[in-house]
């Protein structure tokens, strides 16, 4: 697999991940140190969506979230697990608001405080409409107002690939309020892989990258939040593209704080001065391996990751992990995480004591540039000790055999733009085949026939990258086109998140599996996503 590395063609998602709030499920823990558990026949969470506040460098910062914590509760699955998740939404009622003349009421944020779920990644039903797995074209999504609750039920496939995935909001309007209030949190699908001797042996951690947004509160002083009133321009107290600080968060934990009120220090128009902090410590043995899964639950940033000095071993991809190990050089190429995406590594301390950081170094290849931070810091010492890498991993039967020539039946093509717009209150409206998101239309809906294969091709026209994520069954990567030039995956890299590079593409292969239903694929920047660049398909 050629370049896997490459900052600006690779697949992944921002370093987020959840240690916080570990869910019992019915007795079973996630563990550290690998290890296998008991199967429960089926679970019940109840995840309740409400306000808290939590002070980050001295600013008390009020936002919405599952159970009151940053990240929400880890929750640990095993293939064929039933799985009933209650949603109960304890928000404020919305306030009234009325879109104007033109406005479209749609395509703008919105319902800032009606709630959904999404199980990211997870192939199970397609639940994003209301009800879960109709095919329904006309069907609206799931809303859940607040004082109300509405409950899921999961049938997770027997051959779910074990890797780390996660769950947020869903719904079209609210979504990117939501997450970055902080509500998402982990979901570990448990199995072969995790019964490996090496990696068995190596301590589990992970990761969970967010990002918080906010403005000073309007209505109660020393408070930082995110309220809008919908279907007004930002001037007008409306929603703004951009909040005006931005707390970058480790497992909850503040790792940089980014103010855009004051002129920006890195030469570019909507950089910010940022204030970094210090970042969530671990010690390692010279020799140690540990295994270490990152997730971005980010609504709107990359990370190019970094750690000089260790040996870093790729794994996986958005729960789907590789046949063998793939030793990657992070120091020179760092490896690029996109919102929504993952990444699971093998990281094998240095002989050398000393303090070694993982990074996310700067990246200026968005048109907002954002700085470098710092996600978990490694202090190497004590006694050396002697850990292996696996030589192959278990075939995540799902996903293979891979996609032949032979079984394509047909071609779609996707094409990211976007237009100028006074139905949008930004001036901009961000298309999907030249068309904003409509949730009850059959256009420009793909219709997709389950139990056969097909050749996608996501094409971006504008000078500003799109993570492409497709629900309910992943795909193969086959090659990605960016300013570097195309890079050809062979194997293809597996994953549910691509970054599409400004003016690139991407190909990819697809099967339908098992599924049917409504459904959609959209653009994971979140702002973008309820600006209108999401469509919706129908598994037939």
């Amino acid at each position: 697999m050629p370049d896997i590395s490459r900052r600006d063609l690779l697949i992944g998602g921002v370093a987020a991940a959840a240690t916080a709030g570990v869910l019992s499920i019915e007795g079973c823990n996630v563990v550290s140190g690998g290890g296998s558990l008991a199967p429960p026949l089926s679970t019940a969470v109840t995840l309740t969506t409400q306000y808290s506040d939590h002070v980050f460098s001295g600013k008390t910062v009020r936002t919405r979230t599952f159970d009151g914590i940053i990240p929400g509760r880890t929750l640990s699955v095993v293939p064929g697990q039933q799985l009933t998740i209650n949603v109960t939404n304890t928000f404020p009622a919305n306030a009234a608001a009325t879109p104007g003349p033109g406005i479209d009421s749609m395509n703008n944020p919105h319902l800032f405080n009606t709630a959904n779920l999404h199980v990211h990644g997870v192939q199970v039903v397609p639940h994003i409409f209301d009800p879960v797995g109709t095919s329904d074209q006309t069907a609206m999504m799931v809303a859940i107002q607040p004082g109300g609750t509405y409950t899921y039920n999961f049938t997770i496939p027997a051959d779910q690939p074990p890797g780390l995935y996660w769950y947020h909001p869903h719904h079209h309007g609210s979504t990117d309020v939501e997450v970055s209030g902080g509500m998402a949190g982990l979901i570990i699908v448990k199995g072969a892989i995790d019964n490996v001797p090496e990696i068995a042996a190596a301590r589990d951690l992970q990761l969970a990258f967010q990002t918080i947004n906010v403005n000073k509160s309007t209505a109660t002083p020393g408070i930082y939040d995110l309220e809008y009133t919908a279907y007004k321009p930002p001037a007008g107290g409306g929603f703004k593209p951009r909040a005006d600080y931005l707390f970058a968060l480790v497992n909850g934990q503040l790792v940089n704080l980014i103010d855009f009120t004051v002129p920006p220090v890195c030469g570019a128009s909507n950089c910010g001065v940022p204030t970094p902090s210090a970042p969530p410590q671990m010690q390692m043995q010279p020799g140690e391996v540990v295994r270490l899964r990152i997730l971005n639950g980010s609504n709107t940033l990359n990370l190019p990751l970094s750690l000089p000095g260790f040996e870093v071993y790729v794994i996986g991809y958005d729960g789907v992990n590789l046949l063998a190990p793939q030793l990657v050089n992070t120091a020179t190429a760092p490896l690029l995480l996109t919102m929504g995406g993952r990444v699971e590594l093998l990281l094998r301390a240095p002989a050398a004591v000393g303090t070694y950081t993982l990074s996310g170094v700067a990246d200026t290849t968005d048109p907002h540039p954002w700085p470098a931070f710092g996600l978990m810091q490694f202090t190497v010492s004590g006694t050396p000790v002697t850990m292996a890498i696996p030589s192959s991993l278990p075939t995540p039967t799902r996903e293979y055999p891979l996609i032949a020539d032979s079984d394509i039946t047909g071609n779609r093509s996707v094409l990211f733009s976007s237009n100028n717009s006074m139905s949008v209150l930004f001036g901009t409206a961000l298309t999907v085949n030249g068309a904003v998101y409509d949730e009850t239309s059959v256009r420009p809906a793909f219709v997709l026939p389950v139990g056969t294969a097909e050749v996608w091709t996501i094409t971006n026209n504008m000078p500003e990258g799109h993570p492409f994520h497709l629900h309910t069954n992943s795909f193969e990567v086959h090659s990605v086109t960016g300013p570097s030039g195309t890079v050809n995956y062979n194997p293809p890299i597996i994953c549910d998140t691509v970054w599409v590079p400004p003016n690139g593409k991407v190909i990819m292969r697809v099967r339908y599996k098992q599924w049917r239903g409504k459904d959609v694929f959209h653009c994971h920047k979140l702002v973008h996503e309820d600006q209108g660049m999401m469509a919706n398909t129908l598994l037939v």
